[in-house]
């Protein structure tokens, strides 16, 4: 159910976080892609999941023999939330397992 594209982003961002404070550039960066991929799961791919089921009922409405196209629904904000969450807590993890 959570994205695990946001997972692994947040678990990056945790430990990087950790290691070399919230206060470096290093930080930085790796927030500012965990933002771009929390996006892409909401907005981009949803929204092009709901379009390929639209396209996927005029097909069937329509009887076309044109082969139906996969629709790969995105994640929902609830989905991309339990995903960050649960990448701070891998990433808590990792860091104190590897200390």
């Amino acid at each position: 159910m959570p994205s695990a594209h946001t997972t692994a982003a947040f678990a990056l961002l945790t430990v990087i976080g950790l290691i070399d404070g919230v206060s470096s550039g290093l930080f930085g960066v790796s927030l500012l892609f965990a933002l771009i991929v929390m996006h892409d799961a909401i907005r981009v791919r949803r929204s092009s999941g709901e379009q390929g089921l639209a396209l996927r009922k005029l097909l069937t409405d329509l009887k076309s023999k044109i082969p139906l196209p996969r629709a790969a629904q995105g994640h929902t904000p609830l989905e991309v939330l339990l995903g960050a969450v649960l990448g701070v807590i891998i990433g808590l993890v990792v860091f104190f397992a590897t200390r």
